[in-house]
């Protein structure tokens, strides 16, 4: 009889884990629950918290006295924005926060230990482009309950066997914009809208254990402006204060909450990345009348101004720059081109093809589901595109891009890798002052597959 209990328990626990992860709505609406992070921004990281107690947890730093963390922003039900079929937003958890102080070594939550981010990074992982895609309009429903479909917690595991000192998700965090189809299996029960089921689904949930671990730098995407999961974006990631103008609670405010400052995160004694934000980017090129194309002139400036601070620097924003590209969506795999995508072509108006300013020795991006790393031929800073966290890839016809030398000599590119699977990529620091690095692109089961080698005048990459 003992041993019948015993699997009848058993059985059931895994009943639960299953329903959590299939409905993790429902398990949050009767369980206590409260995830601690941290963000980190220019000369600051911030613990945040999110629970749905009744009060902001305690945290003691060190061996002083327990403090409460504040209430950043308070449980709340928001109406459709706009006239879609789109539900309401339903936030039912408050989120917290307290800067880190200078001097502190670690700090406790709820039994939960958090040490103090490094001042000189060993090795950093780079994430995008995370969550399960549910989009009526375009007919796409990721099977949200498969591993296999969608990857995103394992790819998860394998980053964090790596022992990183810091994440950087480079944006496109939230896709459960639709209901999934009632026959579609799997897909079934998952939460959509821009709520909090939404976002603790497609995000913390699956990202728990490096969020526990380890302080992320989080780079806007699209899928985070203000007609999107923007509203998310500013209660839980943006390192901004609280400010109801930057909620996109309210579409008046759009032109104010779309848009970021430039803001730089160090990460070693002689290097940065300098986080852009490009969410509201528009796919088609950027007129100089329109709104965006001084607020991102003015960005751009600002974000070169940053980075004289330091001797190598990392452009970090979610819409690549540049990327090879097919001419068009079934060309075969030798019908290419190197691509601007808007951004892009607003800065070779202003810098012609370097785009940046000499101070930048790479740029960072996610947005289009694949991998590629791009040096050039000229001087131009080498491009990291690792947007292949989870969402679904993009539908190429090929999983390794492979460039003739004819092709790159005509797109003036000296070292190309490609790669189309699931997995993230890692940064690791090769000196003493962060003037040396090694980006290394990883498959969700952690297998390495190239990486490349950077430093203030060379790249190259091997596989």
């Amino acid at each position: 009889m003992k041993f019948i209990k015993i699997i009848l328990l058993i059985l059931s626990i895994g009943l639960f884990v299953s329903c959590s992860i299939n409905n993790p709505s429902k398990l949050r609406e009767t369980q206590a629950f409260t995830q601690v992070y941290r963000v980190v921004g220019e000369d600051k990281v911030i613990v945040r918290a999110i629970t749905n107690q009744a009060s902001c947890p305690s945290i003691q730093w060190d061996n002083s006295p327990p403090s409460r963390l504040s209430t950043r922003v308070g449980a709340e039900d928001i109406s459709i924005r706009i006239n879609t079929d789109q539900v309401p937003s339903k936030f039912s958890v408050t989120t917290c926060e307290i800067e880190w102080p200078n001097g502190v070594s670690q700090a406790n939550i709820n039994g939960q230990t958090l040490k103090a981010l490094k001042s000189n990074l060993q090795r950093i992982v780079i994430i995008g482009d995370t969550g399960c895609r549910l989009k009526a309009s375009e007919n796409a429903f990721q099977d949200c309950n498969s591993i296999e479909k969608w990857p995103f917690a394992q790819t998860i595991q394998s980053a964090f066997n790596t022992n990183p000192d810091l994440v950087v998700h480079v944006g496109d965090i939230h896709y459960r914009e639709s209901p999934c189809p009632e026959s579609r299996e799997g897909c079934k029960n998952s939460p959509w809208g821009y709520g909090f089921d939404a976002w603790n689904a497609d995000f913390f949930i699956p990202a728990k254990l490096l969020l526990d671990a380890t302080p992320w730098v989080f780079v806007r995407g699209n899928h985070e402006a203000c007609s999107r999961a923007g509203q998310g974006w500013h209660r839980f990631v943006d390192i901004r204060p609280w400010n109801e103008k930057l909620s996109c609670n309210d579409p008046k405010n759009d032109d104010f909450a779309n848009y970021t400052e430039p803001y730089a995160v160090q990460i070693g004694k002689s290097s940065q990345i300098v986080v852009f934000d490009s969410a509201n980017m528009p796919s088609k090129d950027i007129k100089p009348k329109d709104f965006s194309y001084q607020v991102y002139k003015n960005q751009i400036k600002k974000a070169e101004d940053l980075a004289k601070n330091k001797e190598f620097n990392i452009f970090a924003n979610h819409h690549p720059i540049s990327i090879v590209s097919p001419l068009k969506k079934d060309s075969s795999a030798g019908d290419l081109e190197l691509k601007l995508n808007s951004l892009g072509m607003l800065m070779n108006n202003i810098k012609g093809e370097s785009l940046l300013s000499s101070s930048f020795n790479a740029t960072l991006h996610g947005h289009v589901h694949t991998v590629q790393a791009i040096s050039y031929q000229f001087p131009r800073p080498i491009s990291l595109i690792s947007g292949n966290g989870g969402s679904a890839l993009e539908d190429l016809k090929v999983k390794k891009i492979n460039l003739s030398q004819s092709q790159m000599d005509q797109m003036k590119i000296q070292k190309f890798e490609s790669f189309l699977d699931f997995g993230f990529a890692t940064l690791d620091r090769q000196d003493q002052n962060g003037s040396k690095w090694l980006f290394t692109e990883y498959n969700r089961e952690g297998k390495i597959i190239f990486s490349c080698s950077m430093n203030k005048n060379q790249t190259d990459c091997n596989n």
